[in-house]
Parts: C-alpha cells; sequence; structure tokens
C-alpha cells in the first residue's frame, strides 16, 4: 500500500471556508461591477467618494448635541454608504482590470482617513459618559500617524523604483 504525496501544511477548515467565502464574496461584487466597469467612473473616483461621506459623516456625528437623532444617525448612514463605496473600488479595479499599486496604496490609506475620522467623531460623541474619550481620540491620532507613515513609505519605495530605472 503506496502511502499518498506529501502535501505543505494543511489548510485549516475554518482557513479554507473563510477563503473559499472570500473568492465568491469576490466574484459576485466584480461581476455586479460589469457594466460600471463600461463607464467613466474609475476605482480612486469611489475610493475618494468613499473616503469623503465617511468624513463627512464624522462630522455630522460631532454636531450630534444640537439635534441627537438627525446628525448622529445620518452622520452613521454616510459613513455606512462611503464603507459600501470603498468595498465596491476594489471590484470595478477588478472588474475593469484598472487595478495598480498605487491605487490600492490609494485605497487603503483613505481607509484608515475615513475611520479616524469616524473614530474621533465617536470619542466626541461619548465625551459626556466619561474617560472613554481619551482612547478614541488615542486611537485616531494613532490611525493618522499609519496614514503619513504608509505615505512616506511607498514615496521612498517609488523613488527607489524610479532610481533603479
Amino acid at each position: 500500500m503506496t502511502e499518498p504525496p506529501a502535501q505543505g501544511p494543511r489548510v485549516s477548515e475554518l482557513d479554507r471556508v473563510k477563503q473559499e467565502y472570500t473568492q465568491a464574496a469576490r466574484q459576485i461584487l466584480q461581476r455586479s461591477m460589469q457594466g460600471v466597469a463600461k463607464t467613466k467612473l474609475t476605482p480612486d473616483m469611489l475610493t475618494m467618494a468613499g473616503v469623503t461621506l465617511c468624513l463627512v459623516g464624522a462630522v455630522l456625528v460631532g454636531f450630534e448635541e444640537h439635534n441627537p437623532k438627525l446628525y448622529f444617525w445620518l452622520g452613521g448612514i454616510l459613513f455606512i454608504v462611503g464603507s459600501v463605496a470603498d468595498i465596491l473600488d476594489g471590484a470595478l479595479a477588478r472588474a475593469a482590470s484598472k487595478g495598480t499599486v498605487f491605487g490600492a496604496f490609494l485605497d487603503s490609506t483613505f481607509d484608515r482617513l475615513g475611520e479616524a475620522a469616524m473614530l474621533a467623531a465617536i470619542g466626541l460623541g461619548l465625551a459626556p459618559w466619561g474617560w472613554l474619550q481619551w482612547p478614541i481620540y488615542l486611537l485616531a491620532a494613532m490611525a493618522w500617524i499609519t496614514v503619513i507613515q504608509r505615505i512616506l513609505f511607498v514615496r521612498r519605495q517609488l523613488r527607489e523604483l524610479a532610481a533603479e530605472a
């Protein structure tokens, strides 16, 4: 009796399910963006729209004391819509074959900007409850630092590539 050929590390069942789910979700999103891929809308435009909506949503949440229900919910809805745009930009890039290294960098960087803004707004919203605002502000500040680090890192790498060429 022969043994089956040796295989690399086996992927756990949970990892396999996660990979299959991610692949299926990407395929569905990519197919749904096929029509949009034929328009002049670019993935970078969706990225910019998404981060803009998240930033506006964060600002609105900051004005929650004037009308808690209106500003909090409107800000939250804008943040959700901006997040959906962020999901679709990658799908559009794949569907239109317009994906670039810089586009992926821009997307991930602006994701952090939108999250930092919303976290800062939540820290304004939770301030009356006590000390919780300070960890939120710290987390938002760290997100901004990460954004700056990413920009500088990619800038350095692009300069090195240009110097090699």
